[in-house]
């Protein structure tokens, strides 16, 4: 038999199964992406969801320097900025609870298309911003659609994955998006000054609109999804379209046996669900250490990036040495993404979790500690800090928060959480400031250290253990 006649045979072979009503029930198209290898497929989709985060991680890190500039040219005041930082911020928690209503309701690419093309026309149309008062209108459309990507692309990558390397191609994602935060203090410190403020917001949402495109033109919905809306034509299709790909470069595609399914399908009714399912008897447990997970991850994060060079100055620093310390210590943050994402899948999430954010905790108060002439060993132990904190961060937030809730209200789940989360940000700026002001660097970090240890005791009573698990097995036992 020539190849050509071998690949038309498995061809036939895997149209014949799916042929069969379990294979293309929910189920059934479930177990088919599960057993699908890392191919071009997964590749795709990790590229195009990680790209709308990078942009969104560029756009989330500029705010802060394109404020101070318009402070320093008289264009603003501080009371204008305080209310560009609150607007932002409530854009960001509105965002997060849109992005679940749309994706668990009209699909994961319409919510992805929809909230990237929100912050791209808010950038261009902020950029040609009249007044101060124009711009944080514009603003808050920007946090719409930036707190709306990240939990609608992490949870559809997650629903595309095998479990065995799911955590890890979270991760990937996270180095993706982290990778932004490099990318926009080169803008802040050589692209701002040069150009302006209105070129920053352009150029941003030039990236966007990149991004955009690319989405429109080859994001897939994820089948999953449509198999759990009953749309199971499509979600076959494209199961079919991907098998078909990975046979024609000779992968063996053996069809998932029938009596698998229907174990599978004893166990996971599929229905609709509501917000109220979230906190529901079996679920409260899940929904809650999301939402201690991202409060404390908003608290240390932000702590981490926002305030470290306020805080070198007042121990004494001047300004532009501040800024470079801070500069040396998240140089960190990549190589703490990139150090979860080789390890992630080594280690059960749970304890990896819990024990990486008690290194978090205590980690920053020893740096509180260290006396202020001894700068080389505040940047390294700042660096570790900095790597630690984003290696943990991205391992919640990216790799595990999608993973206990059901495919009907994944995004739902994950949205709410980081709502939530974000309302640390909102309020945690009020005691790091009181503390600052008392000279009481220590008293920042031993608040942070609080928050970390109270979310490690409700993940490790509350958390569910999702580590080398579908998704199917993960939420059997709650629906």
């Amino acid at each position: 038999m020539s190849a050509d006649s071998q690949i038309n045979a498995r061809i036939d072979g895997v149209d014949q199964a799916c042929s069969s009503g379990l294979q293309c029930s929910y189920h059934g198209i479930a177990a088919r992406l599960d057993r699908l290898p890392i191919s071009d497929m997964q590749k795709k989709m990790l590229f195009l969801l990680g790209g709308v985060v990078f942009c969104d991680s560029i756009d989330m890190n500029i705010g802060g320097p394109v404020i101070a500039q318009l402070l320093a040219s008289g264009w603003s005041d501080s009371g204008l900025n305080a209310l560009f930082v609150s607007t932002t911020m409530a854009g960001y928690f509105f965002g997060s609870l849109l992005a679940g209503t749309i994706a668990d309701a009209l699909g994961r690419r319409k919510s992805i298309l929809f909230l990237t093309a929100l912050f791209c026309g808010g950038c261009f149309v902020g950029a040609f911003a009249p007044d101060m008062c124009f711009l944080i209108v514009c603003r808050f459309v920007m946090g719409l659609g930036l707190g709306g990507a990240y939990p609608a692309a992490y949870s559809a990558l997650s629903e595309f994955t095998p479990p065995k390397v799911r955590g890890k191609w979270q991760a990937y994602v996270g180095l993706l998006a982290n990778s932004g935060t490099p990318v926009a203090a080169f803008i802040s410190m050589v692209l701002l000054p040069i150009v302006g403020w209105r070129a920053v917001f352009i150029f941003a949402g030039i990236l966007a609109l990149i991004a955009l495109i690319l989405c429109v033109r080859y994001l897939d919905e994820s089948p999953r999804w449509l198999a759990s809306k009953q749309r199971f034509d499509e979600a076959g299709a494209l199961l079919d379209r991907y098998e078909q790909r990975l046979i024609a470069k000779g992968v063996q595609i053996h069809p998932v046996a029938d009596e698998i399914i229907e174990q599978a399908a004893s166990k996971h009714e599929v229905k609709q669900l509501g917000w109220r399912f979230l906190f529901s008897k079996k679920m409260l447990g899940r929904t809650l250490t999301g939402v201690a997970l991202m409060f404390a991850m908003n608290v240390c994060v932000y702590t981490v990036v926002t305030w470290t060079p306020t805080i070198f100055v007042s121990r004494g620093f001047d300004v532009t040495y501040s800024v470079a310390m801070t500069a040396v210590m998240q140089c960190g943050i990549p190589c703490g993404v990139f150090l979860m994402s080789l390890i992630v899948e080594k280690f059960k999430r749970k304890p990896f979790i819990c024990v990486t954010l008690t290194i978090v905790g205590f980690a920053g108060l020893i740096w509180s500690q260290i006396p202020a002439d001894q700068t080389v060993l505040i940047m390294v132990v700042g660096f570790l800090l900095c790597m630690c904190t984003y290696c943990w961060s991205v391992a919640a937030s990216a790799v595990y928060l999608p993973e206990p809730f059901p495919t009907q209200c994944r995004t739902r789940g994950t949205g709410f959480c980081n709502a939530i989360g974000r309302i640390a940000g909102v309020i945690s700026p009020y005691w790091i400031a009181f503390f600052i002001a008392q000279g009481n660097v220590t008293g920042v970090y031993l608040v942070s250290a609080g928050i970390a240890v109270a979310a490690v005791v409700i993940t490790a009573i509350f958390g569910y253990e999702t580590h080398g698990k579908t998704l199917e097995e993960i939420n059997a036992g709650v629906l």
